[in-house]
């Protein structure tokens, strides 16, 4: 007796274009996935740059806040207005800190007063500081501050 011969139907195996397909889009998501990273990276570095050059003009700032204090403090007698129009007392540009660092302020006189329990001779003089304070070309950042100094008239 003859055994039937069975045979099987003509099955082609077409996967080596799947393969290829899929190897293109595994590819293409991680050139993707790739340039975010660059992308997200750069934009850090740009926003880090620009936060520290922040934070140095703000201490610029503050520096020449403190400059502009030292100058009432030091003072023996109530400072001179050298500029009747704004009332300034005295006015400091430009003046170089660290690197690229730098601040200028003006002092504008405001008023006078009689401090209590002091006596009609001592006088509570107050003065409006505005501060500038740079680093780089790009940062600036300003501070004003109202500063009083306690003179005795006629001393």
């Amino acid at each position: 007796m003859k055994s039937p011969t069975t045979t099987a139907p003509d099955v082609r195996d077409d996967r080596g274009g799947f393969a290829l397909v899929t190897t293109v889009l595994v590819v293409l998501i991680l050139s993707v996935l790739a340039v975010a990273v660059a992308f997200i990276a750069s934009a850090e570095k740009k926003t880090s740059f620009a936060d520290g050059v922040h934070v140095r003009a703000v201490f610029s700032a503050d520096a020449g806040g403190e400059a502009a204090i030292n100058f009432i403090r030091t003072q023996e007698t109530p400072p001179q207005i050298i500029n009747v129009a704004n009332n300034t007392v005295r006015s400091q540009s430009d003046t170089d800190l660290l690197g690229s660092q730098s601040f200028d302020y003006d002092a504008h006189y405001m008023n006078k007063r009689p401090k209590p329990g002091w006596g009609w001779d001592y006088l509570d003089y107050n003065y409006r500081l505005a501060v500038m304070g740079q680093a780089s070309h790009e940062g600036q950042s300003g501070v004003e501050l109202v500063v009083g100094r306690l003179f005795k008239e006629g001393y």
